[in-house]
């Protein structure tokens, strides 16, 4: 008689649904345990692991990235590489998307999670950002350790603020139109590929509600098949992972992104029209999502050093002030905000991410309130102090904790630094 199959629920600072999680695998036949980011030593006992959903770190820097960078992760390769069975749950699957174990083909890091956003039949952006409904996804391949045996259509809760799977690489973007490296993908309750709002909920490429690797044992899903304390669709999925488990069917070697092969990303000149309005914005209160991020690039460098964290937002529109824009009250909050003229610093580095519909709804916002058209680009700013080398913010950038290739573009405010 075999024995039962194990399962780890990896818990860590910020998530909230360790416990429904552990619930619906112990429902669906495992033997079920949550243990903790920093229990280490306990990874290569089970035969299965999964990542739950929730906010880890509070989701500072971008979902799932700080959590990413977790010591446990390189445990979690090394299981991987053996075919052990993953799966990431929501911010579970922002954490795998951003850890390299879900590459294609040589290409470590091949997705991002980036913003939802819910359009209407005229393209307009409804909204963005977090969103909570039920949604139907249907098995685009039927031979991973999550998708085997689940039914035509599976209905399933939704509540996630960056679930849009995307990329900017050709060879990613194949694989999700073909389906190589999804598991489940949006649809209609007739089973009809989701074709925009509101069956597919956030926008994502190809309707994609889950990405698995190439051998099908490593999965990120978005949707949550844990989140029902009684019998539901999303059980099949824990049943198809201990059917797999169950049946030997992962193969000995599983190929993982090889982190070490990244490149830092190009940096570009920053440069706006000579007529926009250019302002940063600061924190006046604590920045909590700054502290997390310099203290994970101070774990990387291995280095006590201050990256400080800001919002440069680069406005166009014809006679516009700078006293029209603050006046708004829609780009800074005066209780806990400062705005002023962006000036350039040394060794400051801007993120502004390729499809950013927070800053397309703003400008939507700004237009409309001011009566002319405006344009908006909106960027994060992460300024490195002098004693930090080139060197070493080439070392953070290859790591990719500032920015994700595949969702954003990283810029040079200073002219004269040379990365």
């Amino acid at each position: 008689m075999k024995s039962t199959p194990t399962l780890a629920v990896i818990a860590f600072p910020g998530n909230n649904s360790e416990t429904e999680t552990a619930r619906a695998a112990e429902n669906n036949g495992f033997k079920a345990e949550i243990i903790r980011w920093n229990q280490v030593d306990k990874i290569g006992s089970y035969d299965a692991y999964v990542l739950p959903g929730g906010f880890s770190f509070e989701d500072r820097g971008r979902a799932g990235a700080i959590a990413a960078r977790e010591p446990i992760f390189k445990a979690l390769r090394e299981e991987a590489s053996k075919g052990k069975v993953i799966l990431g749950i929501c911010n579970g699957a922002q954490m795998v998307v951003e850890s390299g174990l879900i590459p294609v083909e040589q290409d470590p890091l091949p997705f991002a999670l980036a913003d939802n956003v819910r359009r209407d039949e005229n393209d307009h952006v409804m909204g963005t950002g977090y969103y909570n409904t039920w949604c139907a996804i249907k098995p685009e391949r039927a031979d991973t350790a999550f998708s085997s045996g689940a039914g035509k259509v599976l209905n399933v809760p939704v509540a996630h603020g960056e679930g849009r799977f995307t990329t900017r690489s050709k060879t990613a973007q194949l694989a999700l139109e073909s389906g190589s490296h999804v598991a489940f993908r949006y649809c209609n309750e007739a089973g009809e590929t989701a074709q925009g709002y509101p069956e597919n909920p956030n926008g994502a490429m190809s309707a994609v509600a889950m990405i698995v690797n190439k051998e099908g044992t490593v999965g990120a899903i978005m949707p949550h098949p844990e989140r029902y304390p009684l019998e539901c669709d999303g059980d099949q999925i824990f049943k198809a992972m201990k059917l797999w488990i169950e049946g030997g069917q992962s193969p000995a070697s599983v190929q993982i992104g090889d982190l070490s092969a990244q490149v830092a990303p190009v940096v570009k000149p920053f440069s706006v029209n000579q007529n926009a309005i250019v302002l940063e914005k600061t924190l006046i209160i604590t920045d909590n999502e700054g502290f997390s991020v310099n203290q994970a690039a101070r774990d990387l460098l291995g280095v006590d050093f201050q990256l400080d964290k800001s919002f440069v937002y680069v406005i166009e529109a014809e006679s516009l002030s700078v006293d029209d824009l603050v006046g708004t009250g829609l780009i800074a909050n005066p209780n806990k905000e400062t705005l002023v003229p962006f000036t350039p610093k040394p060794q400051q580095l801007l993120v502004e991410f390729f499809e950013d519909d927070p800053a397309l709804h703003l400008a939507d916002q700004l237009t409309e309130q001011l009566k002319k058209k405006v344009i908006v680009r909106r960027l994060k700013a992460w300024h490195f102090e002098d004693k930090i080398t080139a060197d070493q913010i080439e070392t953070v950038l290859k790591n990719g904790l500032l920015c994700n290739p595949n969702s954003g573009a990283l810029f040079l405010a200073y002219p004269d630094y040379n990365a």
